[in-house]
C-alpha cells in the first residue's frame, strides 16, 4: 500500500470516528430525553411481530404489517432471538441495529464523497450536518425505528459501486453494484426504480457479466417473494400491489381534505406512469453513456424522492432511502440545487420534530415527557392522519423544489453520446 493510500485511509478513519461519536451522543440523549414510551407505531409492529415469532407463528399471516419481500422479517427474526439471549428489551435492540447501519451509512458516505473529489473538511462538515446532527435521521432511527436506513446504505453502496465501475471499468464493481442494489429490492421495492441505472457502462460488459448481474439485482426479491407464494405463506398479491397510504400528504392529501377522494386513484396511476417514465428516459442515457457520475447521483436522488414527493402513497421514514445521495448530489452539484437541498432539510426538520413530538402513532415524545403540560395545549396526542395534509404542506413544496432541482441536475447533465466522461478530479483538503 503507498503513502498516500494509507493516508486517506487513515484519514477517512478518523473523520468517521469523529462523526459517527458525534452521531452517538446525539443519539443516545435523544433516547434518553424521550423516554422509554415515545416509540412509533411501525416500532410497535416490529414488537409484535417479534412476540409472534417467538410463539412459532408467521408475522405475514398472525399481523396484517408486512407488505414487503421477507428479508426484514428474516433480520427481525435474528434480533428477537438476541433480545431473548441478551435479556435486553426487543425495541432497544432494533435501535441499536439502526444505529449501527447508520454508522456503516456514515463510513459509506464519507468514502464515496472521498472518492468523488468532495475535500476532506467539506466531506467531515456534510456527513455531520446531513447525518450525525440531523435532526430528521436522528428521530427516524432513535423513535420511527423503520428500516430505510438499511435500505439507504444498500443504494448508496450501489450507486457507489456504478460510479467506480465507471472509473475503473471492473467487471467486479458493477456486478457488486447490482447485488447491493438486488439486496435492497429485498428489503422494499422502492429502489427496483434505480434498475435502469445499472445500464450505465453495462454495453462494455461481456453478455454473461451483464446476466449475471441481472441475476444479483432481480434475484434476491424473486426468491424471497417467490418462496412465500409457494408455501402460501403471506400474500404476493398485496406485496406488488403496496404503494403506502395516500389521503394524508401532498396532492392525495388535499384531494381527501376537498372531498375528492376519487381523484386519488387517477393521480396516483399518473404519478407512477411519470416515475416510471423518468427511470427509463435516465436508463436511455445511461445506456447509451450519456450521464456522468453527477448525473448518475442526481437521477438516482430524483427517483427515490419522486416516491414520497409526488407519488401515489407516502410515509415519513422514505425520507432516508434518498437523502444520503441528495448529500452527495449537493457536493458536486450547482447553486440551485444546494439551495434547493438546503430549503428541504430545513423544512423537514422543523416539520419532523413537530410532527413526531405531538403526534400519537409516531410516537409523540414531547406529549411522552410532558404529559400534563402537552394536554394543557394540545389535548391528547393527535392520532388523526389528516393532520398531515395542512402540517406537511409546507415539505410537500420543498419536495417539489427538491424534485425539480435534481431533475434539472440530473438530465442537465447529459454528455454528448460516444464522449467518455472523465471522472472528478481527486482533491484533498
Amino acid at each position: 500500500m503507498s503513502t498516500s493510500a494509507a493516508k486517506g485511509r487513515a484519514g477517512l478513519a478518523a473523520d468517521a470516528g469523529a462523526v459517527i461519536a458525534s452521531s452517538l451522543t446525539v443519539r443516545l440523549a435523544f433516547l434518553w430525553f424521550k423516554g422509554p414510551r415515545a416509540f412509533s407505531m411501525d416500532l410497535g409492529a416490529w414488537l409484535e411481530a417479534g412476540w409472534r415469532m417467538a410463539e412459532g407463528k408467521n408475522p405475514y399471516l398472525a399481523t396484517g404489517y408486512f407488505v414487503w419481500p421477507p428479508l426484514w422479517v428474516q433480520i427481525l427474526y435474528v434480533l428477537q432471538r438476541i433480545s431473548a439471549v441478551t435479556r435486553v428489551k426487543h425495541e432497544l435492540v432494533i435501535v441499536a441495529f439502526l444505529m449501527a447501519v447508520e454508522c456503516a451509512l456514515t463510513v459509506a458516505l464519507l468514502a464515496l464523497l472521498r472518492e468523488v473529489g468532495v475535500p476532506r473538511r467539506a466531506s467531515r462538515a456534510l456527513a455531520l450536518a446531513g447525518i450525525a446532527l440531523n435532526p430528521v435521521c436522528v428521530i427516524l432511527v432513535c423513535q420511527h425505528g423503520n428500516f430505510d436506513v438499511l435500505v439507504a446504505l444498500l443504494v448508496l453502496l450501489a450507486v457507489a459501486a456504478l460510479l467506480r465501475h465507471g472509473r475503473s471499468g471492473e467487471d467486479v464493481d458493477w456486478i457488486a453494484a447490482c447485488l447491493w442494489l438486488g439486496l435492497a429490492i429485498a428489503l422494499k421495492s422502492a429502489p427496483a426504480l434505480l434498475l435502469p441505472l445499472l445500464l450505465s457502462g453495462a454495453r462494455r460488459l461481456p453478455a454473461r457479466g451483464r446476466l449475471l448481474g441481472g441475476a444479483l439485482a432481480v434475484g434476491p426479491a424473486a426468491y424471497g417473494i417467490g418462496a412465500l407464494h409457494v408455501l402460501r405463506a403471506g400474500d404476493v398479491g398485496i406485496i406488488l400491489r403496496y404503494r403506502s397510504i395516500p389521503g394524508w400528504f401532498g396532492a392525495t392529501g388535499w384531494f381527501h381534505r376537498l372531498g375528492h377522494d376519487e381523484w386519488m386513484l387517477p393521480y396516483s396511476w399518473a404519478a407512477q406512469i411519470a416515475i416510471l417514465a423518468c427511470a427509463i428516459g435516465l436508463g436511455v442515457l445511461a445506456w447509451r453513456g450519456r450521464l456522468d457520475p453527477r448525473g448518475i447521483v442526481a437521477g438516482a436522488a430524483l427517483l427515490l424522492a419522486a416516491v414520497p414527493g409526488i407519488g401515489p402513497g407516502y410515509g415519513p421514514q422514505y425520507f432516508y432511502w434518498f437523502w444520503p445521495l441528495v448529500l452527495v448530489a449537493f457536493a458536486l452539484g450547482g447553486g440551485w440545487l444546494r439551495r434547493a437541498v438546503v430549503v428541504f432539510g430545513a423544512v423537514a426538520a422543523v416539520t419532523y420534530l413537530f410532527e413526531y413530538a405531538v403526534v400519537g402513532f409516531l410516537g409523540a415524545f414531547l406529549a411522552m415527557r410532558f404529559p400534563r403540560a402537552m394536554d394543557a395545549f394540545f389535548g391528547p396526542p393527535p392520532g388523526s392522519i389528516p393532520v398531515f395534509t395542512l402540517v406537511g404542506t409546507p415539505l410537500w413544496l420543498a419536495y417539489l423544489l427538491l424534485i425539480a432541482a435534481l431533475a434539472r441536475e440530473a438530465f442537465g447533465r447529459v454528455t454528448e453520446a460516444g464522449v467518455r466522461v472523465e471522472p472528478l478530479a481527486t482533491r484533498t483538503a
